[in-house]
């Protein structure tokens, strides 16, 4: 049985890792959905999610937010992060799990772990935002308490049908 273990990404290593998964994510998305690869290609725009990338540690820095980092038998292959949207509430972005780690729970301890870190941050409501077409990813978090609500920020009319917003209070 692999071991699982959940911990905040603290160094540069640590870091790079997180960066190397958002990465992943982005190329497993193109390579699951080609039809979409416009939509998805407009979210993560190359040079500004490199940019977003390289600034990770500071967005999610303690102690209004943490990036989190699943390690399979100490191989990081799962993040999760979140920072403060607004006073009380939290946003948790770029849940990833890599595909050598499908099936093993790994998601569900991620968003568990996230949650109960911004619950013991002081925050009182939890936010995430989407993709329709990620169907495991909407079931777990509908299964995990978080209800779909109206959206938060603005969304480019040609991501407008494939964007979901949800939250859940803590």
């Amino acid at each position: 049985m692999p071991e699982i273990t959940i911990r905040s990404a603290v160094s540069e290593e640590d870091a790079d890792a997180v960066r190397q998964l958002c990465r992943d994510y982005v190329t497993w998305q193109i390579k699951m959905f080609p039809e979409l690869r416009a939509a998805i290609e407009a979210y993560f725009e190359p040079v500004e999610w490199e940019r977003t990338l390289a600034d990770l540690p500071r967005i999610h820095a303690r102690p209004k937010g943490d990036m989190l980092l699943g390690l399979v038998d100490d191989v990081p292959l799962g993040c999760i992060m979140y920072h403060e949207m607004s006073p009380g509430i939290a946003e948790i972005k770029r849940l990833y799990v890599d595909e050598k780690a499908r099936g093993m729970g790994l998601g569900k301890l991620l968003i568990v772990e996230a949650q109960d870190r911004v619950r013991r941050d002081g925050y009182s409501k939890i936010r995430l935002d989407g993709a329709t077409f990620l169907d495991s990813a909407m079931k777990l978090y509908l299964k995990l308490g978080f209800r779909i609500v109206e959206p938060f920020f603005e969304v480019p009319p040609e991501l407008a049908d494939i964007v979901v917003f949800m939250e859940r209070d803590l």
